[in-house]
């Protein structure tokens, strides 16, 4: 009989114990999803900002506050419908700046930032110029890239277009087109986009060399087209030969040999400069940025060649090199950037924001002195397609390379140089020569800038 048989016994009990443990370790696995489904539930997703959150549709039957432009007109606002209420935007390239918030697609930007506050029927006024939102909005369409504009003295954001863009008033008839746009129409390229800045980067590594003392305005350089560092040669655009030439004209006619020999000079004390710029450093603006690139101070002489002319391990961001650029035109002083002023309405206390500045990246003398250089780039240098009629404006353009198709362009200024109203920063990707893309756009959007915005008192 079976029960005389210790061996068939043992196995009986040897499957008894495997199915037990089988039956163990399935209660064990499905316990740890629960738990880990609580944990990601609980902790980890933006419940909030679900488009299947409940709560969600419930704002679409029930007034939302209005995200408002400097002047209180709405960039963003909610408009009563036969089903409840419709979000409204100004103009397509707000996008990037509010957001959009919808029933089925979510909210994102400024949408997504304040929507306790805006659930609740407070408005948010930003600072950004509709007019100029528009202006700039058309001169970049049909373009891939970003243009910025910042009121120096402030810091506050007075346009920022990315294009493409998606336009929320479209999101229904258009989200497949979007997601099937090889363009990548959901990337705010002024805040997130990354770029090697080419040679926009000169004016900083200028205002360094001048604090550091490593260089002075009418010091006089021998351009011979090119320069050997390490065995290396770094060369100008084309091979052009600049012959005797100032600091100043260096900057003017974009001299590689000169800055090239200033950044290996400099050597890690360029990282620092360029820091306290901003670069390599997540702008406190309530939208998703992306931080750049600043290389490591470990370089060679080459490397840091190729880093003071814009190239190398360096990428950084418009809205940074907007407030760079800002810095110079604020006599050195680097304000915090600023996007939106206040949150009001409703039992609650307004919420202000006021400029602030985050410190004196170079003495005033050395901000003036690269001014100059960047007047003398409009009048006689790259930048000359940039020129205002009748106003003095400083300018620098960058063609950045990119290893693959036409480079990138770039265009940073402000004007009027001597008493600055509006710092302006262009890139446009696979552009190709800055001086004949980017530097007239550049000058455009200046033009725009100063005609739609006389900054006013916040």
């Amino acid at each position: 009989m079976d029960a005389g048989h210790p061996g068939k016994y043992r196995k009986g009990e040897g499957e008894v114990k495997a199915l037990f443990r089988k039956s163990f370790l399935f209660i064990l696995c499905t316990y740890a999803l629960l738990i880990g489904g609580l944990v990601y539930w609980q902790a980890i997703a933006d419940l909030e900002g679900h488009p299947l959150n409940p709560t969600g549709y419930a704002v679409f039957r029930q007034p939302r506050g209005a995200i408002v432009d400097r002047d209180g007109k709405p960039l963003a606002e909610s408009v009563s419908t036969d089903v409840g209420y419709r979000r409204v935007y100004a103009s397509p390239s707000v996008s990037h700046i509010t957001g959009y918030f919808h029933q089925r697609y979510g909210m994102t930007g400024l949408e997504k930032a304040y929507n306790s506050s805006l659930s609740q029927g407070q408005t948010v006024r930003t600072t950004i110029a509709l007019p100029l939102q528009k202006h700039m909005e058309e001169l970049m369409a049909g373009k891939v890239g970003a243009a910025v504009a910042m009121d120096p003295k402030t810091g506050a954001v007075l346009a920022l277009v990315s294009y493409p863009y998606v336009d929320g008033n479209r999101l229904d008839e258009s989200w497949s087109d979007y997601l099937q746009d090889e363009r990548s129409p959901f990337v705010n390229r002024a805040v997130q986009g990354q770029y090697p800045p080419g040679s926009a980067i000169k004016p900083l590594v200028l205002g360094a060399a001048f604090a550091e003392r490593a260089a002075y305005p009418e010091q006089p350089w021998v351009d011979r087209g090119a320069v050997e560092l390490e065995g290396r040669a770094i060369k100008n655009f084309q091979g052009q030969a600049l012959g005797r030439i100032t600091t100043l004209e260096a900057l003017a006619h974009s001299s590689n040999v000169v800055f090239a020999l200033l950044a290996a000079e400099l050597g890690p004390k360029l990282l620092t400069a360029l820091s306290q710029f901003g670069l390599g450093e997540i702008p406190p603006l309530p939208l998703p940025m992306s931080r750049g690139r600043l290389p490591s101070p470990e370089q060679s002489d080459y490397g840091w060649g190729q880093i003071g002319i814009g190239h190398g391990d360096l990428l950084v961001t418009p809205l940074q090199m907007a407030s760079a650029v800002s810095a110079i035109a604020n006599g050195g002083k680097l304000m915090r950037p600023l996007l939106v002023q206040e949150v009001r309405g409703g039992w609650r206390l307004p919420r202000v924001q006021l400029p602030a500045a985050y410190t004196q990246v170079i003495p005033e003398w050395a901000a003036a002195a690269v001014r100059d250089g960047m007047v003398l780039a409009v009048e006689r240098g790259t930048a000359r397609e940039a020129a205002l009629p009748g106003i003095p404006t400083a300018g620098k353009t960058g063609t950045a390379q990119t290893g693959a198709g036409q480079d990138h362009s770039w265009f940073v200024g402000f004007a009027p140089a001597y008493d600055p109203e509006v710092a302006v920063v262009v890139v446009l990707e696979h552009g190709g020569i800055a001086s004949q893309t980017a530097a007239p756009l550049g000058g455009a959007v200046l033009q725009a800038a100063l005609a739609a915005c006389t900054p006013q008192g916040m």
